[in-house]
């Protein structure tokens, strides 16, 4: 990998470039998601990471296809694999986990088509409680977890309001910009109170 630094005015940025994985369907951190790898440009990227013990970026499609040339949305979530397998005519089964979010600031393409980013990672919020107000939020989490249950999705222990938060985004039907806003919010009493504003939209239409 390599880091880019970038002085401005006020502060010193450092930009670490990533390899990037589009996909169709989001992810954030604390969550396990099946990937199934066939494209040569990811059969390498798995395969490098594996050997570096190593992760790559995880980004939402804009517009495209994951097959192909995609364009993606500007926030990402760094993930590790932790479970693989060898599948069937080159098809290879892996599972990661979403752990640290970035921004992309710029992209650009390897000799293979890899996407690659050059990315600033988001500061992590400092642990916090689940409120006590969140009862009905905590139902609606496992009314979806009941309801997803074909997906093979993997969560860790709802133990805090960053943990609850990002498992409802994970699981709620919002739109691909509302998904990309929430991943942006440091704070996650913040995501929690912008996630019961769309429940209670969606309640009253």
């Amino acid at each position: 990998m390599v880091s880019l630094v970038f002085k401005h005015s006020r502060r010193e940025s450092v930009l670490q470039q990533i390899p990037l994985f589009p996909l169709s369907v989001p992810l954030y951190p604390g969550v396990a998601l099946p990937l199934r790898i066939f494209e040569q440009r990811y059969l390498h990227l798995v395969s490098e990471s594996l050997k570096s013990e190593s992760g790559f970026g995880v980004v939402l499609i804009r517009s495209g296809g994951e097959v192909g040339n995609a364009s993606v949305w500007p926030l990402g979530v760094y993930v590790h694999i932790v479970d693989w397998s060898q599948g069937e005519e080159g098809l290879l089964h892996v599972q990661v986990v979403g752990r640290r979010r970035f921004r992309i600031n710029h992209t650009e393409r390897a000799e293979d088509g890899l996407l690659l980013g050059d990315v600033e990672w988001l500061p992590d919020s400092s642990p916090r409680p689940i409120p006590a107000d969140c009862d009905g939020l905590l139902a609606v989490l496992e009314e979806l977890k009941e309801r997803a249950k074909d997906l093979s999705l993997k969560f860790d222990n709802v133990d805090s309001a960053d943990a609850l938060s990002w498992q409802l985004a994970q699981l709620l039907p919002l739109e691909d910009k509302a998904r990309v806003d929430l991943l942006g919010l440091e704070d996650p009493l913040a995501r929690l109170a912008n996630i019961a504003e769309n429940l209670d939209r969606w309640s009253r239409e």
